[in-house]
């Protein structure tokens, strides 16, 4: 019989090892650049924005403004916006960088520990982003897109038990060695590990985590 493989370090992305939303940066970026798509993405935000609140909605939103700021662009087009986004990003390498959480995935990986990043964002704009920041390769498992009607949509929006699915695809199964997060939604990730962490959490990140764990977690600030 095979040894099971070392149980996985995993790492949110956003709020985590970087400051702020990456795809929501990069999205907001293409949405400005164009009157017309900036006026859409106004418009249609205090409808759309609740849905943001549930892991089961949010993909609704996310998808349909991924399909606003990419519709009728080339893939060219595209790839050129994106090259300018994340030279932006690593000229700011020092800000974005979020120094203790990096730190431990540093050490984890100095120790042989498997380390995987889970995030909400789409899996390709979070590794181009880490490696832009001069981070060391680590598996990405994230959100999808696909082309349709002219632009590009979700497929797949991984977050809170969407996570541990798409991690189990990649055969990436709990128990987990540790997980790193910011957030509350992260809290079927967190209640896989003998070791959870939160990093930089907000006051009703921490309440809820709190109220589930009580107490056996560990605050990175």
């Amino acid at each position: 019989m095979s040894a099971r493989p070392a149980a996985a370090v995993l790492f949110d992305f956003d709020g985590t090892l970087v400051r702020g939303d990456c795809a929501a940066a990069w999205l907001r970026g293409l949405l400005r650049s164009h009157p017309l798509r900036r006026l859409l993405a106004g418009l249609s935000f205090p409808l759309l924005a609740p849905g943001f609140a549930w892991w089961r909605s949010a993909w609704l939103p996310a998808s349909f403004y991924t399909w606003l700021a990419t519709v009728g662009r080339t893939d060219e087009a595209l790839a050129e916006a994106r090259e300018d986004f994340l030279r932006d990003c690593a000229a700011r390498r020092d800000s974005l960088l979020i120094a203790p959480a990096v730190a431990r995935l540093h050490a984890h990986l100095a120790a042989g520990d498997p380390v995987v990043i889970v995030t909400g964002a789409e899996a390709r704009l979070a590794r181009d982003l880490w490696r832009a920041l001069g981070q060391p390769d680590v598996p990405v498992v994230g959100s999808t897109v696909k082309p349709a009607f002219g632009g590009w949509i979700g497929v797949e929006h991984t977050i809170g038990p969407r996570k541990l699915a798409a991690l189990a695809r990649q055969d990436i199964h709990p128990p987990f060695a540790a997980v790193y997060s910011d957030s509350a939604r992260d809290l079927p990730l967190l209640c896989e590990t003998a070791r959870p962490v939160l990093v930089r959490p907000d006051a009703r990140s921490l309440e809820r985590v709190e109220r589930r764990l009580r107490g056996a977690y560990e605050t990175l600030l």
